[in-house]
């Protein structure tokens, strides 16, 4: 079993930068430099993005280098000993200092009285090269660095070109919206014509329906989205499984994917004006509106996988047939929990008016999944961890720290409940409590900590032990299982690495998940004792 000892220093300074940059975020807000007619205060406005490209290009990076890749840097590492360390960490400091009053000075509604604006945005660069230079040596040593950018100039470039051409990428969508609406809009338009004699046909404003329910085709819901997430998605796919899949033909996927995606969001639109004209307009905004383009995203993403892993078309040889086994499949027994109250939850949110009545099916199905499999999950360590639960609690601070003080559609929980007889009421919420602390806690920590983090680093990742440790399954699901929060990533991404650090110290899968329901429970807590009711993710 790789321990997680030897990486402690490293992951202690990932860690540290990961909460400089979070206090920075937090700080200081670069909307101030938008007014101000300068190339100064344009190039500083940038600053976020910045950070975006950076992350972009890594994850990538070590999406292409793989596992050869992290590899290598590991046995560089392992034969260099830096005794300079420490100095490089007060250099880091010392620099962050003067690097977060410098950003102060600038972004503080100061800019536009400097009387050298170009200075200070020098010092501004040089000061955050001096920090961010600082923490990578104190890091790795210099001749690591040097190693790593002259042997790995390969999986570098080519990082730096996909995840600079990704980031561009979002750039230009931007501007290929407008037209892809006109095609949109036409298709809908096509299609209400066949199941209505009168409709609504806006083609300036980009409005269509009926006289009773109409809808707007923002940028939303031109399907530039739906595509770049499916393209995505198969890009990834086609490369995780390039040993099986034949080429060029399986290149065809991904135009494929975008066109099926484009027309089934038309068909979506259409759904909408049909269900709100069909007397369900609460539903047609509300829940349907919003989970219809998830549901459809995943039924094109699976039924590609599915029909490209069984059919020989586009597959290097005959498919493989799995064996017969009394034994589960361990791949499903740690999934379908998941998978579950994925489905699940997409189903009721699609026929939920505002508040999701149907949350307790998400529970039941989550609960008949986990007892299926419940003699494999009999193997795993179950036992009580304080350290698991202090690590919980310190999750839960962050999570309230990083929360955004804009309230969201939860707030609206209590009248809603005070609308049904009290019974109901308790009955809901004991459901949503139970989901919340104990299903939800156990069905993502068997799909991210017990399944993700292996299966990155191996195919057969049920001969890893769990509480297998490497560089790239840490990030890539911690990432993963942040984006899985939506607006909270960052929030998620940390929880993320939180969850993983509980179970990487005694490689205990019990510690994980009370950690997880720690935290869980802290923040339902906090939501029934203050009213704030939005935290309640």
């Amino acid at each position: 079993m790789k321990k997680l000892s030897p990486y402690l220093p490293q992951l202690g300074l990932v860690l540290l930068l990961v909460a400089e940059l979070l206090y920075l975020t937090i700080s200081f807000d670069t909307q101030s430099l938008d007014r101000v007619p300068s190339v100064w205060a344009q190039f500083l406005g940038f600053a976020p993005q910045y950070l975006r490209l950076a992350i972009t290009v890594t994850i990538v990076t070590l999406l292409v280098g793989g596992k050869p890749f992290l590899a290598r840097i590991r046995d560089r590492y392992s034969r260099t000993v830096s005794s300079t360390r420490l100095s490089h960490l007060i250099v880091h400091g010392c620099a962050l200092v003067v690097f977060t009053a410098v950003t102060s000075i600038l972004l503080k509604g100061q800019f536009s009285l400097l009387s050298h604006p170009g200075a200070w945005t020098l010092a501004w660069f040089l000061t955050g090269s001096v920090t961010l230079v600082a923490w990578g040596l104190a890091l790795s040593p210099s001749a690591v660095w040097r190693a790593v950018a002259t042997h790995e100039r390969a999986s570098l470039g080519w990082g730096l070109l996909v995840g600079g051409g990704v980031w561009a990428t979002g750039f230009l969508t931007e501007q290929f919206w407008q037209p892809l609406a006109r095609y949109t809009f036409n298709v809908v338009a096509w299609t209400m014509g066949l199941i209505y004699p009168r409709i609504v046909n806006d083609p300036v404003r980009l409005v269509i329906g009926t006289p009773t329910f109409k809808v707007l085709i923002t940028p939303q819901c031109s399907g530039y989205e739906g595509i770049g997430l499916i393209l995505a998605f198969l890009g990834i796919y086609l490369w995780l499984f390039r040993k099986d899949l034949r080429f060029p033909g399986a290149l065809a996927l991904l135009p494929l994917g975008a066109a099926t995606i484009w027309v089934v969001n038309s068909v979506r639109i259409a759904a909408v004006v049909v269900i709100g004209t069909s007397g369900w307009p609460a539903i047609a905004s509300g829940g349907f509106h919003s989970q219809a383009g998830w549901i459809a995203f995943n039924a094109v993403a699976l039924s590609f996988v599915a029909i490209t892993m069984r059919g020989r078309y586009f597959m290097s040889s005959a498919p493989i047939q799995a064996p017969n086994s009394k034994d589960p499949d361990p791949t499903t027994a740690y999934l379908m929990p998941f998978l579950a109250i994925t489905a699940t939850a997409m189903l009721t949110s699609a026929l939920s008016a505002g508040f999701e009545w149907l949350y307790p099916i998400r529970v039941v199905a989550a609960g008949v999944a986990l007892w299926a499999f419940r003699r494999t999950y009999a193997n795993l360590d179950w036992t009580l961890s304080w350290s698991a639960i202090a690590i919980g609690f310190a999750t839960f601070v962050v999570w309230l720290v990083l929360m955004p003080a804009t309230a969201n559609g939860k707030d609206g929980w209590p009248a809603a409940l005070q609308s049904v007889p009290l019974h109901w009421a308790a009955a809901w919420l004991l459901f949503r409590l139970v989901g919340y602390v104990i299903t939800v806690p156990l069905a993502e920590e068997l799909a991210f900590r017990g399944f993700l983090t292996r299966r990155l680093a191996r195919a057969d990742f049920q001969n890893l032990p769990l509480g297998f440790f490497s560089w790239g399954s840490f990030l890539i699901s911690s990432a993963l299982f942040g984006a899985l929060h939506g607006g909270l990533w960052l929030a998620g991404t940390i929880a993320g690495m939180s969850f993983a650090l509980a179970l990487y110290r005694r490689g205990a899968f019990g510690d994980a998940v009370q950690a997880h329901a720690t935290t869980n429970g802290l923040i339902a807590l906090y939501a029934f004792t203050t009213g704030h009711w939005s935290v309640w993710s």
